[in-house]
């Protein structure tokens, strides 16, 4: 089986920019479908302080499907507009901009289409598309979260007292100030020994050496805004009335050993939503879609069922 992450050194994406709120910008890729029979739209929507180049074997194997992939940088990250002067703070006011922007771009290229739109999303990038399909609850077809962010793991004594912290630290100038531990990012602390993120060390180093490329692509660690903006969308995204609205199927599908989004939570809201199908594969980390061959295997089968069942 061709691994199509390995074939990312291929740029397969026509990049676009628009101007969003605040005369900001933001940049987007569109991978046409390779078939003739075009299937349908997908969004992929990528996590935190990742790009679109590093999906670039991602939305490969997208097009051999028939799908024509839509795929943004969000604000603060990519080649998008930075909100702060130094543009490797992992900086955002409010999950509700990533919304607002993502249902900027749906308006602006999908509205007058009669094609389905599919959504397959990673990590923040899910967290985002629960809060687009609540309020658009008839646009999307059929999801696919992998390792979505629906709460941040973090040790149990000190969550509490970072969620207090951000909150007061998120109204003054401390605001764009890093977090404890944050620091601008550095190709020489990279390193797959040891990593948390994948168990295939040439898809550890996609990320690493798009940057090295263009460093513009670049981002560090996140600021004190940045996490208070993530406590306020997780709760808003723990309310039972949101989480009624969300009616598209959706396939969530979670890593057995993922040490950067909760687990229990997401097995918790799939639970709860109308329509959703649970996923558990076990012995991969968060980065299910660059994890090793064996483990993207059975992702891949998974995902295909689900959007050719019915379909």
């Amino acid at each position: 089986m061709t691994d199509n992450n390995h074939l990312s050194n291929q740029d397969i994406f026509a990049y676009h920019y628009f101007t969003i709120k605040k005369n900001l910008t933001l940049r987007y890729g569109i991978a046409q479908s390779s078939q003739k029979h075009v299937k349908g739209f997908v969004f992929l929507l990528h996590g935190r302080a990742e790009f679109i180049e590093k999906y670039k074997g991602i939305a490969k194997r997208l097009q051999k499907k028939g799908l024509t992939v839509v795929s943004p940088d969000w604000r603060g990250q990519g080649l998008s507009s930075r909100e702060l002067e130094n543009r490797h703070k992992g900086h955002i006011n409010r999950f509700d901009d990533y919304v607002d922007d993502l249902e900027e771009l749906f308006s602006k290229l999908i509205n007058s289409q009669k094609l389905p739109v599919y959504i397959l999303a990673h990590s923040m990038g899910g967290h985002i598309a629960l809060r687009f399909m609540e309020r658009q609850p008839l646009k999307i077809k059929k999801a696919v979260l992998v390792s979505p962010m629906i709460d941040i793991t973090l040790p149990a004594i000190i969550k509490p007292v970072l969620k207090i912290l951000s909150k007061k630290l998120s109204k003054t100038s401390f605001a764009k100030k890093y977090t404890f531990g944050s620091k601008d990012y550095s190709f020489k602390k990279a390193g797959f020994k040891g990593n948390n993120l994948c168990h295939d060390p040439k898809a550890y180093w996609i990320l690493h050496d798009e940057i090295a490329k263009n460093p513009e692509l670049a981002i560090g660690g996140i600021t004190w805004g940045w996490l208070n903006a993530a406590f306020e969308s997780i709760k808003i995204l723990k309310q039972d009335t949101l989480i009624d609205k969300i009616t598209t199927p959706i396939l969530m599908i979670n890593a057995g050993k993922d040490s950067i989004v909760s687990t229990k939570a997401q097995e918790k809201l799939s639970q709860k939503l109308p329509h959703c199908t649970f996923v558990s594969i076990k012995g991969a980390f968060h980065e299910l879609l660059f994890e090793e061959p064996q483990i993207k295997h059975r992702l891949w089968d998974a995902i295909h069922r689900f959007i050719d069942d019915g379909s």
